[in-house]
């Protein structure tokens, strides 16, 4: 059977998310580009995606974030204006800009209801999630992993929002000093990893428990000055 023009086009926005999951994001911007005949709403659709790009691959991180502010929408109306948010929510976590992260934080849990997508939906919470982490707020952090955790395993979206979401809760755990049930969790969460050939993302988990425990180590050596 022939593809349409139309199913050409779906076909090639379905690769472009495929190697952004990857963090393709040259190849996707490139990808983006070769959509012709482009309406509004999928030039909307391009700059996202350059914004990524000259974030992630080109390091141009001021570049990226006055790209999006000047194209991002007045208002939460569809998918793509979810994602534009959402990155941007994402730009200023990595920039440890903590007023602008609770800012579209707001923005986009007071409109979720509108989003049917729940894979985006556990993206944004996992998104959330990280920024609460990122900004010490360990107990909003965890809710946040519970939240995103639940839809993908809800709907089998076990993809690295349920990885990053569920070492970031095993982390959580341990600052909420609920240590025994971090450690349960993660000897769980570690066959789950080699069952699903995903080791390689125990370095992450490792990583982050590892940050942990110097925080507490080092906390113990400041308060030891005063005794």
């Amino acid at each position: 059977m022939e593809i349409s023009i139309n199913d050409k086009v779906v076909v090639n926005i379905q690769e472009i998310f495929n190697l952004i999951r990857n963090g393709k994001y040259d190849e996707a911007f490139l990808l983006s580009s070769k959509i012709t005949d482009r309406e509004t709403q999928d030039q909307l659709f391009h700059e996202w995606i350059k914004s990524l790009t000259e974030f992630y691959s080109c390091s141009k991180k001021k570049t990226a974030i006055r790209l999006l502010e000047k194209v991002k929408p007045n208002k939460l109306e569809n998918e793509i204006h979810f994602r534009i948010f959402n990155s941007l929510m994402g730009f200023y976590i990595e920039n440890e800009d903590e007023l602008n992260f609770m800012k579209y934080k707001k923005q986009l849990t007071s409109k979720l209801y509108r989003l049917n997508n729940n894979e985006l939906s556990a993206k944004i919470f996992g998104n959330i999630a990280n920024g609460f982490y990122v900004f010490n707020n360990y107990t909003e952090s965890l809710n946040y992993c519970e939240k995103a955790i639940k839809i993908a395993q809800q709907y089998k979206y076990f993809d690295m929002t349920f990885l990053v979401a569920m070492i970031l809760k095993i982390t959580n755990m341990h600052y909420a000093g609920r240590i025994k049930e971090a450690k349960t969790l993660q000897k769980d969460f570690e066959i789950f990893l080699k069952l699903t050939d995903s080791l390689d993302n125990k370095k992450y988990l490792d990583k982050t428990i590892e940050k942990y425990y110097k925080g507490v180590e080092n906390n113990e050596k400041n308060i030891s000055k005063y005794l």
